[in-house]
C-alpha cells in the first residue's frame, strides 16, 4: 500500500502541496469514488487511480532538467493571468511527460531552475529540513556595509514572509562592495529582496548560480539540458540514496 498523495508526484502531477490540492480539491478518484483524504492509501496494483477523469500511472522515465531561467518568467505550469511562464522554454516532449519546476524562482530573478517528473525527489529537495543551500548573484544599488553583512549572516526576521532566516554566507566580488555571492538554505519567495530592503538596500540584480552540488554554466538564458548521471548521483547522495 502507498499513500495517495505519494503515488499522485510519482505519477508526475506536481510538487507534495499540488498533489494534496488536487486531493482536496476532489479532483482525484479511486475506482470512481472522489477522494478528499489525505490519508488515503491505495494498492498501485489493483486500485484504479484517475485525476480530472483521466486514469494515471507511474511514469516509465524519470527527467532531471535544468534551465537557465530569464527575467520575467512565472515559476509555474499555467498562469490565470496570462503571464508567460518557464514551462514556454521546456520541450513538448518533457511536459507530456509530467516534469514541473521544483521550488521557485520570482518572476525577476534569473539563473538555475531544476524541473522533473520526478515526484519523489522533488518533494524531498523542497522539504526545508534538508537545507540544501542555494547561491545567488546579487547586485546592491550601494556597497554593503560590514555591519550589515554580520547582521544577514548571522540571521534576522523577515515580518513580510514571517521567517527567522538561518545563518548565510556572503562573499564580495570585486572593489565596489555592490556584488556578492549569496548562500542560503531556505529560499522562500523574495527572502533575498526582503533581506536587504530592510537595510534599505535595493537589490538591482538577482540570479542563482548553484543549486546543491548543481552549478550553473554553459547555458545561454532560456536553454535547458538534461542533467548528467553523475549529477543525478550527486543529488541523490546528498538526499543521503546514495
Amino acid at each position: 500500500m502507498v499513500r495517495l498523495n505519494k503515488y499522485l508526484s510519482l505519477c508526475g502531477l506536481g510538487s507534495r502541496r499540488k498533489v494534496e490540492e488536487l486531493i482536496t480539491s476532489g479532483r482525484v478518484c479511486v475506482n470512481g469514488v472522489p477522494v478528499k483524504s489525505l490519508a488515503r492509501t491505495i494498492d498501485p496494483d489493483n486500485d484504479a487511480v484517475s485525476c480530472d477523469s483521466v486514469l494515471i500511472a507511474p511514469r516509465d522515465r524519470n527527467y532531471y532538467i535544468m534551465l537557465n531561467k530569464p527575467k520575467g518568467y512565472i515559476t509555474t505550469l499555467s498562469d490565470e493571468r496570462g503571464r508567460p511562464t518557464v514551462m514556454e522554454m521546456i520541450p513538448g516532449k518533457y511536459v507530456k511527460a509530467g516534469v514541473f519546476p521544483i521550488g521557485r524562482l520570482d518572476k525577476d530573478t534569473e539563473g538555475l531552475l531544476l524541473l522533473t517528473n520526478d515526484g519523489e525527489m522533488a518533494n524531498r529537495l523542497s522539504r526545508p529540513e534538508n537545507k540544501i543551500i542555494k547561491g545567488y548573484h546579487v547586485e546592491l544599488d550601494r556597497p554593503l556595509a560590514g555591519e550589515d553583512k554580520k547582521k544577514i549572516e548571522k540571521g534576522i526576521f523577515l515580518h513580510q514572509i514571517n521567517l527567522k532566516t538561518r545563518p548565510a554566507k556572503i562573499n564580495l566580488i570585486g572593489p565596489t562592495g555592490k556584488s556578492l555571492m549569496m548562500y542560503i538554505s531556505e529560499g522562500k519567495k523574495r527572502q533575498i529582496r526582503y533581506t536587504f530592503k530592510i537595510f534599505h538596500y535595493t537589490v538591482t540584480y538577482l540570479r542563482r548560480d548553484k543549486y546543491g552540488p548543481l552549478e550553473l554554466s554553459g547555458l545561454k538564458k532560456g536553454e535547458i539540458r538534461l542533467l548528467k548521471k553523475n549529477e543525478i548521483k550527486m543529488l541523490k547522495s546528498l538526499l543521503g540514496d546514495e
